[in-house]
């Protein structure tokens, strides 16, 4: 499916995705409990197709579905109680046009990586260039549908500050030897107007693995 195509059904579908996303809502309580969840979806997705019990078509079809309901959960509960099916229609623009292309060109590599027998057992790699193998493909669908649940729950919550009237917002990574320079650039700025500093996960070599938070004042 080429991405105008995966556009096309994200916008057709929208209503459902919604839908779908407040019906997680009432399984999941916690941005960590949703991130668990997906990540147990995506085995099972890659179980399914590894073992020929899912169509490409419909292990594609999944992956969009999965990858964007994950996201609008995430608005909704960073959200809270504050109206999260109004931050879920404020964030569907920022959540197509951030994950759509590049979930495009992952699903593109897997097929290309499935139609030429490239995905072997046991190889570990968890590089971005290449699907090579089961348990790497693995990694990066939990990447997809799983980890950006983190920067999408953050945004809920920006969204909600605001409204609220915040001025002024911070981005304090969590320090260790995972956290890139990206990260610790911006938790040098301190203190900026509210919508000068990207998402967690935006603008970093972290990607989706970024754990960074946002204070506001």
């Amino acid at each position: 499916m080429d991405l105008l195509s995966i556009i096309g059904l994200a916008t057709k579908r929208r209503g459902d995705y919604f839908t779908q996303a407040l019906a997680l809502l009432k399984k999941v309580k916690s941005q960590p409990e949703l991130e668990e969840r997906m990540t147990q979806e995506a085995k099972i997705l890659v179980k399914g197709l590894r073992d020929k019990q899912m169509r490409w078509d419909e292990y594609e079809r999944s992956m969009i579905d999965k990858t964007l309901t994950s996201a609008l959960s995430a608005v909704a509960l960073g959200a809270g109680d504050n109206n999260p099916k109004g931050k879920m229609e404020r964030a569907w623009a920022t959540i197509v046009g951030e994950m759509l292309p590049p979930l495009h060109d992952f699903l593109t590599e897997t097929k290309t990586s499935l139609d030429d027998g490239n995905i072997r057992l046991g190889d570990k790699t968890e590089d971005f260039a290449e699907v090579t193998s089961w348990p790497g493909l693995l990694v990066r669908v939990i990447r997809y549908i799983a980890n950006p649940s983190h920067s999408f729950f953050s945004l809920g919550e920006y969204y909600v500050k605001q409204d609220q009237g915040y001025r002024e917002m911070a981005r304090i990574p969590r320090i260790d030897a995972k956290t890139c320079p990206d990260c610790v650039m911006f938790g040098r700025m301190g203190w900026q107007p509210m919508g000068t500093l990207p998402m967690p996960g935006q603008q970093c070599q972290c990607f989706d693995r970024c754990r960074c938070r946002i204070d506001y004042r």
